[in-house]
This record gives structure tokens, sequence and C-alpha cells, in this order.
């Protein structure tokens, strides 16, 4: 509860900054998943964004306006409105695929441009749409690497695939390009089977058909939460089945719901260099303005930030957003190989990790 007060405190002491109409400042939107299940998420992309304008020295530039948009579609629409009617042109969001799909159709006819540090939903992919990411959408050929990964260096010749229904248009991508990738390589997907963590229904059900023959492997899709606990039904049940989750589970929460559990535990995400000097810089600053460890959510929050921040000068004097956006983006330190596409989609080196001892350790590339 504290932590969520802080950050409460913290977020409207940035957006009151800019509240004068006289103030000179531009306003910034920022528009994420701050409360409710998916929250750490949102909470640790804004403390990146909070961290970049204060590394920034923009601070008498630039006030932030935060919005929640509660996690779902219907929030998004709601948080975009209220920016639009306070006359905001540029935000930083949203986090959710689901929460994107509902608010990028409604960007150009309200002159408006958006900057999401996460979502990476394939279907507003290679489109002009006012729409930017630096995170790369979930393709067909991002699965092929994940897939060939599993089944030559894993020895996986079949898996369940587990997601979580409620952020579907982040999660099918995956569910269906993952699939076509095993079945392609001669391999099997046993079961696809959904859950919606507000159903309440039992996360140990979603596993105890494979009592008599666990999978190779569980390919989970959900939140750092919900991945966790089924991480833990997957252990007490005794299964050897190796497991593998997406970049979306890997924050602060994993680790701390997930305890020993989550131990062996395979991650294929985009490689950040926590021993280069940058990274370690932007972890100390980040310690000690909010006193937790930074996720990789508060790295892409950060990145997303400095680009945006610094783009704006020459957004104002004429430059394309998206040209502007490519150009600001060589300047960033932390998400090494960082390239922007014609229509402002990212690419960045995939790579595959596991979990050690409460850390997340690099063992190569996936590529």
């Amino acid at each position: 509860m504290y932590r969520y007060f802080l950050i409460s405190i913290i977020s409207a002491a940035f957006f009151l900054s800019g509240c004068n109409a006289d103030s000179g400042k531009t306003t910034v939107g920022f528009i994420n998943t701050l409360t409710g299940r998916y929250s750490d998420m949102g909470q640790d992309s804004m403390k990146g964004v909070l961290l970049a304008l204060s590394d920034s020295g923009m601070e008498d530039k630039i006030s932030l306006d935060i919005q929640d948009d509660n996690g779902t579609p219907q929030g998004g629409v709601s948080a975009l409105s209220s920016l639009s009617d306070k006359g905001v042109k540029y935000v930083i969001g949203p986090g959710l695929s689901n929460v994107a799909k509902s608010t990028v159709p409604l960007l150009k006819s309200r002159g408006m441009y958006m900057f999401s540090p996460t979502v990476s939903t394939s279907e507003l992919a290679g489109i002009n749409d006012n729409f930017v990411r630096i995170i790369p959408y979930n393709s067909k050929n991002q699965a092929m690497h994940i897939t060939k990964y599993i089944v030559r260096e894993l020895g996986v010749k079949e898996t369940v695939i587990i997601y979580d229904t409620r952020n579907s248009s982040y999660s099918t991508d995956i569910v269906r390009n993952i699939t076509a990738s095993f079945m392609q390589l001669g391999c099997s997907v046993r079961d696809i089977r959904a859950f919606n963590p507000e159903s309440g229904e039992s996360m140990q059900k979603l596993i105890e058909e494979d009592k008599a023959n666990p999978p190779g492997m569980y390919y989970i899709v959900g939140s750092p939460l919900d991945t966790a606990l089924i991480i833990w039904q997957i252990r007490k049940a005794g299964y050897n089945s190796k497991i593998a989750i997406r970049a979306w589970a890997a924050g602060n929460e994993f680790m701390t719901f997930g305890g020993d559990a989550v131990n062996g535990v395979y991650l294929f995400d985009f490689y950040i260099d926590k021993n280069s000097a940058p990274y370690k810089e932007f972890s100390n600053r980040y310690r000690a303005m909010f006193n937790e460890e930074p996720s990789w959510m508060s790295v892409h929050g950060y990145e997303s930030g400095f680009i945006l921040f610094n783009a704006l000068n020459n957004i104002k004097n004429g430059t394309p957003f998206c040209d502007a956006i490519r150009e600001s983006a060589k300047k960033i330190s932390l998400l090494k190989g960082l390239t922007l596409d014609k229509y402002c989609d990212a690419n960045l080196p995939l790579s595959v990790f596991i979990v050690k001892n409460g850390k997340v350790e690099r063992i190569g590339s996936a590529e």
C-alpha cells in the first residue's frame, strides 16, 4: 500500500508542475495501467519515464499528465479523450496491447501521437498511424527463432501453451505464431489452454490433466503474478517439464511471487547489458529515486521518455514525428541495437535467458 501511495504522490508532483497554463511548458501525456492486476508494467514504465524527465534536464520545459487506463480498452479511450480535451498532442503509452488496439485508431483524427514502451501486438504493425513503439511486435520470424531454440537447443518436441485471454491482442499473436512454428519444425503443440485471471478458476486446473504424462515444455503467456502462480502449480505437481515464459512475465513481481519455483525457467527477451557503465549509472539513479531495482519495463519506459523528450524540439520545428523519433533513438544507451523501420516499428536482437537464484542470466542469442 505504501508503494502505491508513494507513486501517486510522485505522479501528482510531476503533473502539478505543469498545471499553470502560463508556464510555457509542453505537456506530455502518460497512459498506462497503474492499478489492478497488470499494474506492475504500468508503474515500472512510469517510473522509468519520470527518471528520464529528471535526467533530461527538461523539467522546466516539460510536464507530465499521468492517466490510469485501468488495464481496459474503455479506460484507454477515456484517458486519451481526457488528454485530447486538454490539447495534449504527445503521449507515452499505453502498456497493454488490448488498450493500444482501442486507442491508436483515434490518434490521427485528434492530431495526437503515441509512443509505447511495451505494446507488441502485430495488429498495429506496418501502418502509418501516429503510433510508435520501442519494443518489437510479435512477428512470425521472432516466433520461429524462439521455437528453433526450444526444439534444437533444449530438445523439446512437444509443448502445452497456456495464455491469458484478457490481453488477447498480445497473447493470441504469440499463440498463433508459436503453434505454427512448432508444426513447421515437425513438432507438436499438445494443447492450448486459455485462462482469465479474473474468473476465479484455480490455476491448478490448467495442468491437472497432464498428471499421467507431463509435456516436454509449458509455454506460458501471462502477467508476472499469474505466470508465477502457474509455475508454482507445475512444481507442486512434481512435473519435470521445462518452462518458457514471455517478457511480459519477467517483472519484479515474478521473482517476488515465484521464489525458488521459477529457478530454471527460460525467457526469450531483448538484451539489456546490466554490466555496462550506462546501465549501472541508470540503476543507481533509479534505486536512489524509487528504492527498488529497475525491471525491463523500467528500462523501456526510461528509453521511451528519453527519446520523446529529446525529439520534441525537432518535432516542433517541423520534422515528421517518426523521423524525429528515429533520430533521437540513435542516442540511447541501454537498448543497444534498436532500429526503427519506416513505420517506426522497432527491432531489437533477441536473446535467451534462464532464471537462477532470483536473477535472470543471459545464456545466448536466439537468432
